[in-house]
């Protein structure tokens, strides 16, 4: 009996700080502080604070809520470039 691994033909996923220049992750940083709730406003505290090495874990494990800080024309402009031709349509 012949068992497949799958796992390869997964795609990878896309990791924020790939898709995004780190000045455009310290915009969305900024706007996390101002406008974000607590929660938000401590973890762009982390990562003005970190090291290269621990802001990459935090946007390993935050990307998202880094994401929905960045301004819209940037995040669409990315997501076009990764081959979602319909996000215009969000």
């Amino acid at each position: 009996m012949t068992t497949t691994n799958n796992i390869h033909a997964m795609p990878r996923p896309v990791r924020i700080q790939d898709k995004y220049s780190q000045n455009e992750l310290y915009a969305a940083a900024h706007e996390m502080r101002k406008i974000g709730g607590s929660f938000a406003a401590a973890i762009a505290s982390a990562f003005f604070l970190a090291d290269l090495g621990n802001q990459r874990i935090l946007l390993d494990a935050f990307g998202d809520l880094f994401e929905k800080f960045i301004p819209k024309e940037v995040r669409l402009d990315a997501e076009m470039e990764q081959g979602n031709w319909f996000a215009d349509l969000r």
